[in-house]
């Protein structure tokens, strides 16, 4: 049946089902790995519907943008990739669509920028894309968009086209409820809600069986608010261990107010879970955090933390920290930095805080901080960070570790880059036979002793091979 959209200036156009004139799209991805596996949804949909990705926007009949809103640099990002699409869009002149959280948050600016936008549609109006994208083929001038959130969707009968390799990502829940007063998830994604566990089965096994996975990361603004019928997030987790042959599990990103702490007993007692948490902290400062709404203090957090590496002993801890947040005096940052230097996190994303708009924050603080301030403090806490970083790395040197292959190293197409159980970036070079490429170890798993490190990699050789022999 023919759908309404809102089109611009705000009047309505009724948008036939048929099939698409124009069939090649090319689909850009901006932001976190939520919005790269939207964009293997995006593709499932549309190729379903006739269209074929081209891997060059100047060969595309449609154009897709994938877009984040959660810093301001990622809106600047966009402004500047449609400025310089608009000219080279190919002898079509191809139609462009902006989704995601971008297209979700700021729909009236992006039309009032005078952008060259034919299409927006926000994270839960993907379904709809090929009615949208027909209706307007052919028609000129013509800006559909649809930015309903809905409080049911979850794509669970949708499997999205994910890159070849030996990882990928599975949703399990869409949206949040927490509403931090910095965040603007709920505004662009909506409020929580949970895929039934039978479909996320199906798809690690699918997963397992076409592409030859080896590991799956459970993606969700905060996962461990997992709720489905009798089933939360620890229990799901129990039923992939139990019911797939995935190799490795991870999760990202739980929250620290309502951490389940069953999920960490089920965590040390199998080696496939994987012994990395991803633990946002964003203020060390139990002011700030009030004012961000977190819903825990610094001694929660720390408290938690204890609990995490007394359960689990080789836990490598990752973060997210915000500096400059509204009202954050010195002495509350300077919290902040000798929390991290308690803590002493393996890995941390650092940034100075950007006002986004609809967030509690936008609505009642002002962002009093001075940007200079915000700047110079963000350098101070990378520094700390690098610090610790690198002697946390350091102490690994002489230390063996099963090692997943993942990609040839950027710097070095002769050496493979991969990860440990921890989440430990590990640059080396395996052992190949005279027919064999090094990019045929990708997907393997290697035992690699560590001869090195920086703050950020771990480099190492083959377990018994000394670091020239692996040369």
């Amino acid at each position: 049946m023919p759908g309404l959209y809102s089109v611009k200036p705000g009047t309505m156009v009724v948008v036939p089902v048929n099939k698409p004139a124009s069939k090649k799209v090319y689909i850009e991805t901006y932001g976190c790995q939520m919005n790269e596996y939207d964009s293997g949804l995006v593709q499932s949909i549309l190729e379903s519907a006739g269209y074929t990705r081209v891997h060059r926007f100047q060969e595309a009949d449609w154009i897709m943008l994938n877009t984040c809103a959660i810093r301001e640099k990622a809106h600047e990002k966009i402004y500047n990739r449609l400025r310089s699409m608009e000219g080279e869009r190919g002898r079509n002149k191809a139609h462009i669509g902006i989704l995601g959280c971008m297209a979700q948050n700021l729909g009236d600016e992006l039309f009032a920028a005078g952008l060259p936008i034919d299409l927006l549609a926000g994270p839960d109006s993907y379904r709809q894309l090929p009615d949208l994208m027909a209706g307007i083929n052919g028609q000129p001038q013509q800006t559909v968009s649809l930015l309903q959130l809905s409080r049911t969707e979850t794509y669970s009968d949708i499997y999205p086209l994910q890159s070849e390799g030996p990882l990928a990502f599975t949703t399990i829940m869409r949206g949040c409820d927490n509403f931090c007063s910095f965040c603007v998830v709920p505004y662009t994604r909506g409020r929580e809600r949970s895929r039934s566990p039978e479909p996320i089965l199906h798809e690690i096994r699918k997963l397992i069986a076409e592409q030859d996975v080896q590991e799956v990361t459970l993606l969700g603004q905060n996962v461990n608010s997992y709720s489905f019928a009798d089933f939360n997030f620890t229990t799901l987790c129990e039923r992939i261990l139990n019911e797939t042959a995935i190799k490795r599990l991870r999760f990202t990103s739980p929250h620290p107010k309502d951490f389940p702490l069953e999920l960490l007993e089920l965590m040390a007692g199998s080696d496939r879970f994987c012994s990395q948490i991803h633990l946002p902290l964003q203020s060390g400062s139990s002011a700030v955090l009030a004012r961000m709404r977190r819903e825990y203090t610094r001694a929660d957090f720390l408290q938690l933390v204890d609990r995490i590496r007394h359960t689990i002993p080789q836990v490598n801890l990752s973060t997210d920290v915000i500096v400059g947040f509204c009202g954050e005096t010195e002495a509350e940052f300077q919290e902040t930095m000798d929390c991290m230097r308690e803590i002493r996190f393996d890995m941390a994303y650092m940034f100075h805080y950007s006002e986004r708009k609809h967030t509690g924050a936008w609505k009642k603080m002002p962002d009093d901080v001075a940007g200079s301030v915000k700047l110079r403090r963000l350098q101070e806490l990378i520094e700390l960070q690098n610090s610790i970083a690198l002697e946390r790395n350091q102490s690994l040197v002489g230390r063996t570790f099963e090692v997943l292959a993942e990609r040839p190293s950027k710097r070095d197409a002769r050496q493979l880059m991969g990860r440990t159980a921890g989440g430990k970036s590990v640059v080396f070079a395996p052992i190949c036979g005279p027919d064999q490429a090094v990019a045929d170890g990708i997907g393997r798993f290697y035992t690699v002793q560590i001869a090195g490190a920086t703050s950020a990699t771990l480099h190492g050789h083959m377990a018994g091979i000394t670091a020239n022999q692996a040369e």
